[in-house]
């Protein structure tokens, strides 16, 4: 698994440098991949593309064909990706990336194209806007209308969607004072960071047991440091890793099979209770894909979820919580995967007074 999350402070004796290299390996950056995408998918219509290294499948089936690497082929059709959506309402109150990434989900349709030997592949499921360089790109000669790169008023590019309001969502500035990044970065509070594995029997059947990693602001900055030292380069400090913010990864189910798909992760919030009394969004996050492979070369593609909240929202959250555990829901769309209780012996782990 590539890109996911598993190890566990509490229960699991798995390398803690496996979640150092996939931090380190996405980057820790909350920007938008890419300022050119196609918004709208049905444009690719009729047009001829060159199908890259992710594999295609036998229209309607998980059968991947993995020999159309390369090969050019036209645009049949694409068939839309029919989720749930959320009411206009319910997507004002998102924080603007979590907004974006489920514009982008909307967006996604599965693929179907035909190549010049007559054969006929689909992308094996929806792919969103944001992906498809991933499956295809145009070939020589081809173009598409301005529009589709989200130039127009009326269609906006999702880094604008988020541009729009993200003054007024993100949290004013609560940074780390110098000497707290000072000791963070000598390796101080490097291991307050914990993982929560859904141990539910179905969880605990698939290739992939979903779970939440949990990182203070000194673990992060800790964990980065030592990555750079190692790489002999010079570590750059911004002011997002000054941030007093609680940084959770949440990664989705993943089958055994490729017919049993896997689950992305769109959105995480913070919550007192379960009927929600107190509910705090995300004031950033960032979409992580990963690539599931099993041993007979078969793939899938989802996403899990990187987002972080201000360590003010997770007080008043904890404040208001039973007993002080409160909980962090994960969503794939507009359906609640799992909620996580944060147990005080969780708490204890990540110093989180």
């Amino acid at each position: 698994m590539i890109g996911a999350f598993t190890p566990s402070r509490i229960s699991s004796k798995q390398p803690l440098k496996i979640v150092i290299a996939m931090l380190l390996t996405a980057g820790f950056c909350f920007a938008q991949q890419g300022p050119q995408i196609i918004r709208d998918l049905s444009l690719l219509t009729g047009k001829e593309v060159i199908v890259q290294r992710m594999p295609f499948c036998q229209p309607g089936t998980y059968t991947a064909v993995l020999t159309y690497a390369g090969k050019q082929a036209k645009v049949i059709s694409l068939k839309p990706n029919n989720i749930p959506r959320l009411s206009e309402q319910n997507m004002k109150r998102l924080a603007p990336d979590a907004r974006a990434m489920l514009q982008d989900t909307y967006a996604s349709a599965t693929i179907l194209v035909q190549f010049e030997d007559g054969t006929q592949l689909d992308s094996c499921g929806p792919i969103s806007p944001s992906r498809l360089a991933d499956y295809l790109e145009l070939a020589p000669g081809e173009t598409l209308p301005s529009v589709s790169q989200g130039t127009t008023q009326s269609d906006p590019p999702i880094s604008s969607v988020a541009d729009t309001t993200s003054s007024a969502s993100r949290q004013p500035p609560n940074l780390l004072s110098d000497d707290e990044v000072k000791h963070a970065i000598a390796g101080m509070g490097r291991d307050h960071w914990v993982s929560i594995q859904d141990m539910g029997l179905m969880a605990a059947q698939g290739n992939q047991v979903p779970a939440i990693t949990l990182y203070m602001p000194e673990a992060v900055l800790a964990i980065k440091a030592e990555s750079a030292k190692k790489q002999f380069i010079q570590y750059e400090l911004s002011e997002e890793d000054k941030q007093r913010s609680l940084m959770i990864v949440a990664q989705g189910y993943a089958g055994k099979t490729i017919s049993e798909g896997c689950t992305s992760i769109t959105r995480i919030v913070l919550l007192s209770d379960p009927s929600g009394n107190v509910v705090k969004e995300a004031y950033l996050s960032e979409p992580l894909a990963e690539t599931w492979r099993n041993s007979f070369g078969g793939t899938n593609r989802c996403q899990a979820l990187r987002a972080k909240f201000s360590l003010e929202d997770v007080e008043k959250v904890r404040a208001a919580a039973p007993n002080g555990e409160f909980l962090v829901a994960v969503f794939s769309g507009t359906i609640n995967t799992k909620m996580y209780k944060v147990k005080k012996k969780f708490q204890s782990n990540l110093k989180l007074n």
